[in-house]
């Protein structure tokens, strides 16, 4: 072969070399000028069930039930703690609690990383302006947000973004995407109070479950309820704000809230409703309409999917990993755990708490059983040691002696409160048959092994994450506060079926000190027969099961004069023994 066929040849290929890498160049460049705009609406203490999109039939929220038909719900989204700084910090970080720095609320100075190691430089350095409106972080976004960030000023209650789209308008370089996060905070107690502000009627109100019924308690709810629909008012002039100003076909909108709703059992709890929220995303085009999907994520993957989403590799050494490819519809799954932890709020809230979610299961570990358990609902003015000590408490529930002063006549609201403030070492929950966690299972032999099993994962978590145990505040302990006089029944409990001959461990709550013995009866389905009238006030007496065969047996644990007590809560059976 001669050298002007070599040459030929060897130009040839140098030139479709080139033109391989300019058609690269050009995509690149495409690619980048195409990267979608990014606008994520956050919700402050939106609980999971108030909404149209999750099958509430009180609030009218006709904005996020259109993104849930343009769009993807999520069941089964979490987040990691469920208190405003620590559940924040996490979205920010793409870190846990423990791996961030900021485990208890108002913890912000405890923040491990700079502004320059977070997924918000990611998205500054993946060429987005960022624009933030409202409540993004908590404590001013301390060592989490770079100065890069647009940071516009208003109001974060019935939120208008009349300067955000005044800064679209104006902005020079509208060829840059932008990464718009909007965070309304009308569902942050405290919410609307006059007559005039509030077109809900308290006997319309729908509590949530293991709430004891009052007026007061109902027309806190409808109070609340007007403040979701003040937030979809919000969701609706934020979408109206896209149409205008941005390009919709090229614009993720996602809505979501950092935990739970501020009430018993809700917000500062690791059970559902204090740490599931609410999680719907629209992209035309890309995401199905009325799609829904049971993936679990954490709020620790929103910002590394978002990144993922414009073309950005993984950020090595983070908690988050991205879900897009739920929603594109390429997988139905994402994570097979989730773990949540709550530490406290300085003196407010001292309750540490350890979970994990699985996909039928739920586990929660009560570091100290014995303390005696607070939220800003029921604590009126901040004790020594809060950076607010001895001012009012502007989020206290003001009728929360309503339910103080119903439980020292009616026993469901002394339990109620028995509940709220007092809660058993361990709790394992089958939420999908149980969703509202009303049944404890970890007193329930059948389930040794899963609760063995998920206690372990717990305790490989916490040393891991190097998990100190440590405190918000001084405590206040179950022996130097008095609970309302009541007892609730742990096992059996409902459903179990009991040999005839077994022994079996009848378990309840010992925490109210206002008797020494209890009386243990059971009832076969047709009357009361007497087990021990003297059972010590432990918590378990070990139980002979009598030779009896009925699928309609309940059992109950009460004071020798019968005033206080607890029964099962379904019937139980007892069978032949073998």
């Amino acid at each position: 072969m001669g050298k002007w066929t070599m040459t030929i040849k060897r130009t040839g290929f140098l030139i479709t070399l080139k033109a391989i890498l300019l058609v690269i160049a050009a995509e690149i460049h495409l690619s980048a000028a195409d990267k979608p705009n990014i606008v994520a609406i956050i919700a402050d203490d939106h609980g999971v069930y108030h909404s149209t999109a999750y099958g509430s039939k009180e609030q009218k929220t006709p904005h996020m039930q259109s993104l849930a038909d343009e769009g993807m719900t999520f069941t089964r989204a979490y987040v990691a703690s469920p208190a405003c700084a620590p559940s924040r910090h996490a979205l920010m970080s793409g870190l846990m609690p423990y791996r961030n720095g900021v485990v208890g609320n108002h913890e912000n100075s405890n923040y491990k990383r700079t502004p320059s190691e977070g997924l918000i430089q990611r998205l500054l350095d993946a060429g987005y302006e960022v624009v933030f409106r409202g409540k993004i972080t908590h404590g001013n976004g301390k060592g989490v947000i770079p100065d890069e960030v647009v940071k516009l000023p208003g109001s974060n209650n019935l939120l208008d973004p009349a300067n955000v789209e005044e800064y679209l308008l104006k902005r020079e370089d509208k060829t840059k995407p932008v990464a718009l996060f909007i965070g309304p905070t009308d569902t942050h107690t405290i919410w609307p109070i006059e007559p005039d502000e509030v077109h809900f009627k308290p006997e319309d109100s729908v509590l949530p479950p293991k709430t004891f019924d009052t007026p007061e308690a109902r027309q806190l709810m409808a109070r609340y309820n007007q403040s979701v629909e003040n937030v979809d008012t919000t969701v609706g002039q934020v979408r109206e704000l896209v149409k205008r100003q941005l390009d919709e076909e090229n614009t993720l909108i996602l809505y979501t809230s950092d935990h739970g709703q501020n009430w018993a059992f809700g917000k500062w709890s690791l059970y559902e409703t204090g740490v599931r929220v609410p999680l719907i995303a629209v992209w035309p085009g890309k995401i199905e309409p009325k799609s829904t999907t049971n993936a679990m994520v954490s709020w620790i993957d929103l910002i590394p999917t978002f990144l993922d989403i414009v073309g950005e590799p993984a950020l090595e050494g983070i908690d988050g990993k991205s879900f897009k490819k739920v929603l594109l519809g390429e997988t139905g799954s994402h994570r097979d755990k989730i773990f949540t932890v709550h530490k406290g709020d300085k003196t407010v809230n001292v309750y540490p708490i350890r979970a994990v979610r699985t996909d039928k299961w739920k586990y929660m570990l009560n570091l100290f059983p014995e303390f005696y358990n607070t939220t800003h609902m029921d604590v009126k003015v901040f004790r020594e040691g809060h950076t607010r000590a001895g001012q009012q408490n502007q989020h206290y529930f003001a009728d929360w002696n309503a339910w103080d002063q119903a439980a020292q006549s009616n026993q469901e609201a002394a339990q109620f409160l028995h509940r709220y403030h007092a809660r058993p070492k361990e709790e394992l929950y089958l939420v999908k048959d149980d969703p509202y966690e009303e049944n404890n299972l970890a007193f329930d032999p059948r389930y040794a092994d899963v609760l063995a099993s998920m206690r372990k994962m717990i305790q490989d978590r916490m040393i891991e994450v190097e998990d100190d145990r440590s405190l918000s505040g001084k405590p206040r302990l179950l022996k130097d506060n008095p609970l309302p006089a009541a007892i609730q029944l742990y096992y059996p409990n409902g459903g179990e079926i009991l040999r005839s001959g077994q022994t079996t461990n009848i378990s309840w709550s010992d925490f109210w000190v206002g008797v020494k013995t209890v009386k243990l009866e059971y009832n076969d389905g047709s009357n009361w027969k007497v087990i021990t009238d003297t059972a010590p006030h432990t918590g378990t007496f070990a139980w002979r099961v009598p030779a009896i065969s009925s699928n309609k047996v309940r059992l109950r644990v009460s004071s020798a004069d019968g005033k206080i007590f607890d029964e099962s809560d379904k019937p139980f059976s007892i069978s032949p023994g073998r």
